[in-house]
């Protein structure tokens, strides 16, 4: 699923330059008195996260991964191919880490003294989609950090042909601790999980193909010291 993303790294050195000249107070006959300030702060607006081209399928599960042998219920997913796989109805609604290391960088001395997140969801699929993000580092694999959990996006409207997709746009401020983490860190785990609807219990078989595109915007206060 990694391959459907595309990923936003961090490189602040061109901020800092900006900042140096917002900085920097001269006049021409007194040279001597120019300074730079050791602690500066600009404002920041850049993607952290897009994917267009996802799909329905994409959210269930780690498909490199065998798939489980639950108790209950069983899903057809039909593929455009012509060919199907049958699932456990319950592995839907579970949360499955669907990206377990995705990797973005924060480059030199500065760090986010604050952090929004806007995601933008363009929902298809007859489910609420859930989201958990939490922030890691490489060499540490195993210590996650807080989870940052929007609320759910809306499903897609199935009463109406042809199905009308829900545009969901939720923003969260990030707390001490989950700020402490994201600056940390250089890794993130991305966990997703549907909510059941009426439609699970209408349709034995469900397309795999249900499109979802996702945007992950950071606005924040990028923070350095010389």
């Amino acid at each position: 699923m990694s391959q459907l993303f595309n990923i936003k790294r961090y490189f602040f050195v061109l901020l800092l330059s900006v900042s140096i000249f917002q900085s920097c107070k001269t006049d021409e006959f007194k040279f001597g008195e120019i300074t730079i300030k050791e602690d500066w702060d600009v404002d920041v607006i850049s993607p952290l996260f897009t994917g267009k081209g996802i799909e329905f399928r994409d959210f269930i599960y780690d498909w490199k991964k065998t798939i489980p042998n639950l108790p209950g219920n069983t899903t057809i997913l039909e593929y455009s191919t012509d060919s199907c796989v049958q699932i456990p109805t319950q592995l839907i609604f579970d949360q499955s880490a669907v990206i377990d290391s995705f990797p973005f960088y924060i480059q030199g001395s500065y760090l986010l003294s604050k952090v929004d997140l806007e995601f933008t969801v363009i929902n298809s699929c007859p489910f609420p989609l859930n989201l958990k993000l939490e922030f890691f580092s490489k060499s540490n694999p195993n210590k996650l950090g807080p989870a940052i959990v929007p609320q759910s996006f809306y499903e897609a409207n199935f009463q109406l042909s042809p199905v009308v997709p829900d545009t969901t746009i939720h923003r969260i401020s990030l707390d001490s601790l989950q700020l402490e983490s994201f600056n940390n860190s250089d890794r993130m785990k991305f966990t997703s999980w549907f909510e059941p609807t009426y439609f699970i219990n209408q349709n034995d078989t469900i397309s795999a193909h249900y499109p979802v595109d996702i945007s992950i915007v950071l606005i924040g206060v990028v923070q350095g010291k010389r």
